[in-house]
C-alpha cells in the first residue's frame, strides 16, 4: 500500500509539474507574440488618442459653457455644476496639450518611450474624468452612464495587451468603488452602482481582449501576407533571372541579348547613331576541358564572365553566346570605338593568370567586331559580319582583333 501511495503521489506530481511548465511555456509564447505587435498597436492608439483629443475639445467647451451659462436652482446643484466645470475643463487642457504632444512623436519614424507614456497618461485622464463625473453626478442623479461609456471606451478606443487589460480595469474598478462612495450616501443605490459598475469592468474586459485576439490575428495574417508576396516577388525575379540569364555564367542569354540588341537596332535607325557587335572566341578551349577536365573549364568560363562584367560600361550588354564564345552589344559605339574595347579584352585576358583549383590556366581569345546598321534583318545580318570577321580571327592565327571587312 505504501509503494502504491508513494508510486501515486509521484505520477501525480509528475503529471502537475508537466501541466506547469506547458502552462508556463504557453504564457510565454503568448507575452512573445503580444509583445510582437505592440509597436503596431502603440501606432493605432496614439492615431485615436490624437483624434480623440481634438473631437474631445470643442465638446468640453461645450459642456462648459452650457454648465456655465445656467444658474443653479440649489446649493447641491451649484457644486454639482462646479465640479462638472472644472473636470471638463482640466481634461480640456489635457486635451490640447496631448493632441499638440502626439502631432510632434507621429513624425518620428520609430516611437519611443514616450509614446507610452502618453498612451497611458490620457488613459488616466479619461478615466479620471468619467470616475469624477460620475462620482459629482451623484450629488443630483443616481446615473452612472459616464463609467459605462468609459469601460467601453477604453475596450473599443485602445489595443492593449492582457496584462495591460487587467490592470488597468483593475484600476479603474477600485478608483470608481471607492469615489462613488464618498458622494452616495444611499446604501441600496451605492450598491446597485457598485455591481452594475463591476459589470460594466467584466463586460469591457471581455471586449478588450476580444477585440485584442481579432487585431493580434488580422496583424499576424498581414504580415505573413506580406512574407508570401515578397517570397513570391523573390521567386518571380530569380524566374525571371533564368529567363534572362545564362545558368552557368550570369551573363545575358541569346533571348534577353536579342531583346537589347533590336532595341539598339530601332535607336539606330531612329536617332542615326552608332552600334557594334563583339564576338569573342576562347582559342583552343577544347584542349582546356581535355587537359583540366569540363568543371574546371566551367570555373573558367564564369572567371571570364567575371572580367567582362568588370570591364565593360554599364550599358553594354554580354553575353554568353554558346560554348565558348561572348558576344558583347556596344551602344553608341562606332567599330573603331570597338575595336580599342576588344583590344582591351583581349590584352587582360592573354595577361591574366586564372588561378582554378589550385590550377595556373592561362587562355587566349580572338575577336571579330561589326557594326549594327540601319538595314532590313539589321541584326541577322550584323552577326553575320561578325562571324566572319571572328572566323578570319580563327584563319590568321587567332588571339588577334578583326573588323568587318
Amino acid at each position: 500500500v505504501v509503494e502504491y501511495t508513494e508510486d501515486y503521489f509521484r505520477r501525480s506530481m509528475d503529471s502537475s509539474v508537466s501541466k506547469l511548465r506547458t502552462f508556463i511555456n504557453w504564457i510565454r509564447k503568448e507575452r512573445s507574440l503580444n509583445n510582437s505587435i505592440v509597436q503596431k498597436t502603440l501606432e493605432t492608439n496614439l492615431r485615436r488618442i490624437y483624434y480623440l483629443a481634438l473631437i474631445g475639445i470643442p465638446s468640453h467647451i461645450a459642456h462648459v459653457i452650457m454648465f456655465w451659462i445656467t444658474d443653479p436652482s440649489s446649493s447641491e446643484e451649484a457644486v454639482w455644476r462646479t465640479g462638472i466645470i472644472v473636470v471638463h475643463s482640466i481634461h480640456l487642457l489635457v486635451s490640447i496639450a496631448i493632441a499638440i504632444i502626439i502631432s510632434i512623436i507621429r513624425k518620428q519614424k520609430h516611437l519611443s518611450k514616450k509614446a507610452v507614456y502618453i498612451q497611458y497618461a490620457f488613459i488616466v485622464s479619461l478615466s479620471a474624468m468619467a470616475i469624477s463625473l460620475v462620482t459629482i453626478d451623484q450629488y443630483v442623479t443616481t446615473n452612472i452612464t459616464p463609467f459605462l461609456v468609459l469601460c467601453l471606451g477604453l475596450a473599443v478606443i485602445f489595443l492593449l495587451r492582457p496584462s495591460s487589460t487587467l490592470i488597468v480595469f483593475g484600476v479603474v474598478l477600485t478608483a470608481y468603488l471607492l469615489l462613488i462612495g464618498t458622494v452616495q450616501k444611499e446604501p441600496a443605490i451605492l450598491l446597485t452602482n457598485r455591481v452594475n459598475g463591476i459589470t460594466f469592468v467584466v463586460f469591457g474586459m471581455y471586449l478588450s481582449l476580444i477585440l485584442w485576439n481579432t487585431t493580434r490575428k488580422n496583424l499576424f495574417q498581414e504580415e505573413e501576407i506580406k512574407r508570401q508576396q515578397k517570397e513570391l516577388e523573390e521567386k518571380n525575379a530569380e524566374l525571371q533571372r533564368l529567363a534572362f540569364l545564362d545558368t552557368l555564367t550570369g551573363l545575358y542569354n541569346r533571348r534577353k541579348w536579342y531583346e537589347f540588341a533590336g532595341e539598339e537596332s530601332l535607336s539606330i535607325c531612329r536617332y542615326s547613331t552608332s552600334g557594334s557587335v563583339v564576338l569573342m572566341d576562347i582559342d583552343h578551349f577544347k584542349k582546356i576541358n581535355d587537359d583540366y577536365g569540363h568543371p574546371i573549364g566551367d570555373k573558367l568560363l564564369k572567371e571570364i564572365a567575371g572580367l567582362l562584367r568588370k570591364n565593360l560600361r554599364a550599358v553594354d550588354k554580354p553575353c554568353r553566346w554558346g560554348g565558348e564564345e561572348f558576344i558583347v552589344l556596344l551602344p553608341n559605339t562606332s567599330v573603331e570605338e570597338a575595336r580599342k574595347v576588344a583590344e582591351k579584352l583581349r590584352t587582360m585576358i592573354e595577361r591574366t593568370e586564372f588561378s582554378i583549383d589550385g590550377e595556373s590556366i592561362r587562355v587566349k581569345a580572338s575577336f571579330g567586331i561589326a557594326s549594327i546598321r540601319c538595314e532590313e534583318n539589321s541584326l541577322d545580318r550584323a552577326y553575320e559580319r561578325v562571324d566572319r570577321a571572328l572566323y578570319t580571327a580563327k584563319q590568321s592565327g587567332r588571339n588577334i582583333v578583326v573588323s568587318e571587312t
